[in-house]
């Protein structure tokens, strides 16, 4: 399997590298020299990154180890760029800006919408989801999670929204396979909160803490993932620095913390499953190292194979 990682070019790093996993963690490459591609997304044979070009940030295609466009303007980057495969569209969330774009892709990028938000955003994940067929919104900021609708020209309409309790900062969310529950990762607050929708919106079901029993400091969550079949979710804990996994209860609606592991590294900024779910990768940022897991596939928890395998500044992972 291939890894692609995304950087920070603050320090060592030059742009983006790629690394081989077959039992283990070999074989680093860089492919892309370009600044802070902090975010990765994949479309067939292009790769989307975000970009900061001086003064300037925006987005990038590559394809086959070829800058092919990009989209850039005055301020800072997207902090998250994702794509909407069906459509050949590209969409990203802006932190720094309070905004998220929307591009289609032909070849170029051609951008098509803008939706910028109230003082105080703080935009951090634009993600679609098949299954609703309808595109989320973490806002860290304004402490709120949007749905949206995508209409047939590719532009997002508003739809329902969840207001978060004030200061707890979504972050990013993942979606349960089957059941309707929508799990959001706050960063300030460092929680799990389990949101059900439906026609007439969100309501909040459950929520846990991503720290162990006892802990209440050194909240900083980061990123989530959900196990294919739905029974299991993985957290990032930043500072504490550490993988949370929780079972989910009673088809979705609750969830349970089973393991809290070490990431054996510092900042684990980012983390991703493999295609088949066996593996768990951590990109641990400040310590300019990955971190291998197996996953037990019935009980979810986590075993180390491999750590300090390094890649400089780690931000996001993701497998072909």
């Amino acid at each position: 399997m291939k890894i692609t990682v995304g950087t920070y070019t603050k320090n060592e790093s030059k742009g983006v590298y790629t690394i081989e996993l077959h039992d283990k963690l070999w074989n680093i490459n860089m492919i892309h020299e370009i600044g802070s591609p902090t975010y990765l997304a994949k479309m067939q044979d292009t790769l989307f990154t975000v970009v900061k070009n001086g003064e300037k940030g925006g987005i990038a295609a590559f394809r086959a180890s070829v800058l092919v466009d990009q989209f850039t303007e005055e301020g800072s980057p997207p902090c998250f760029v994702s794509v909407i495969k069906e459509r050949n569209v590209v969409m990203s969330a802006n932190y720094h800006k309070g905004c998220v774009d929307v591009f289609t892709f032909d070849g170029k990028l051609h951008h098509i919408q803008k939706i910028e938000y109230v003082n105080g955003s703080k935009a951090h994940f634009i993600q679609y989801d098949p299954r609703y067929n309808l595109v989320f919104v973490c806002d860290l900021g304004l402490d709120a999670v949007y749905a949206y609708t995508i209409n047939k020209d590719n532009k997002l309409s508003f739809l329902h929204h969840f207001r978060c309790e004030k200061g707890s900062g979504p972050r990013h969310l993942v979606v349960h396979p089957e059941e309707p529950y929508v799990y959001v990762l706050t960063e300030l607050s460092s929680e799990l909160l389990v949101l059900k929708l439906d026609k007439n919106g969100f309501e909040l079901m459950s929520k846990k803490s991503l720290l162990p029993e006892g802990e209440d400091d050194k909240k900083w969550g980061a990123a989530i993932r959900i196990t294919k079949d739905g029974n299991f979710i993985y957290a990032s804990n930043r500072g504490h620095d550490s993988i949370s996994v929780f079972e989910t209860m009673e088809y979705g609606r609750f969830v349970k913390m089973i393991q809290n592991v070490s990431t054996e590294g510092i900042h684990p900024r980012d983390f991703n499953l493999s295609p088949d779910d066996e593996y768990l990768v951590v990109g641990n940022m400040e310590s300019n190292t990955l971190t291998l897991f197996r996953r037990d596939m019935t009980t979810g928890k986590l075993s180390l194979l491999q750590r300090d395998v390094y890649v400089p500044e780690p931000v996001c992972i993701l497998f072909d």
